[in-house]
């Protein structure tokens, strides 16, 4: 009885403990999404978001509660269970990944030894997911589409893992904790600042972001 109850202690913190990881990393990504646009609008000369709350801020809700609501249009030749679960791939696989990101020193889900090859794995894996979406709505342009994205993020791929093996030299490990703590004394972006400002540039591209 003890063995159950200590059991299901466990899950439910493990449970809360994601809880904490994806819920405020949602909440950010929606409000960087209306930072993004309020930066497009101001070098636009426009104003951006900013009819709904105040200054717009309950603008990324809106837009939220909008999608949730929206009818899923599904192509009648489609391949039904795959054209569904091919985005829950790849948006779990994208939470999966931080898992093993440090927030804070012992603030982690999982101290994995191997969380730097670990993430690559998971951002592989994501890629599986766009070219199942492509082919399951039996079209030929949005597969197309599909392998052009593909394409695209496993060259990004490649250029990030050359980046980051210069992090492994310096560092001799692939532990994200211990690589955060290597970095006591001096931030890795200064003595690799070309790497730093080329990695930024592919951060906005791989997440098909609308150029500035």
């Amino acid at each position: 009885m003890s063995k159950i109850v200590g059991t299901g202690l466990g899950f439910i913190e493990v449970l809360l403990k994601l809880l904490a990881i994806v819920v405020p990393l949602l909440i950010s990504v929606a409000y960087f999404t209306l930072a993004e646009r309020k930066l497009m609008a101001g070098m636009h000369r426009r104003r951006g978001p900013n009819v709904v709350g105040f200054l717009g801020l309950l603008q990324p809700l809106a837009d939220g509660l909008k999608l949730f609501v929206k009818e899923s249009i599904i192509p009648s030749n489609s391949n039904y269970v795959l054209f569904i679960l091919s985005p829950m791939v790849t948006f779990i696989l994208s939470i999966v990944g931080w898992g093993v990101i440090p927030f804070g020193f012992g603030r982690v889900l999982s101290d994995v030894n191997l969380g730097l090859l670990y993430i690559f794995m998971i951002s592989s894996l994501g890629v599986y997911g766009i070219i199942c979406a492509g082919w399951a709505s039996n079209s030929k342009y949005a597969f197309l589409g599909a392998l052009r994205s593909a394409a695209q993020m496993i060259s990004y791929e490649i250029s990030i893992g050359l980046i980051v093996i210069s992090v492994i030299f310096l560092t001799g490990s692939l532990n994200l904790s211990f690589i955060i703590l290597s970095q006591e004394n001096v931030w890795f972006m200064f003595p690799l600042f070309p790497s730093f400002f080329f990695i930024w540039d592919i951060c906005f591209s791989r997440n098909k972001s609308t150029p500035f």
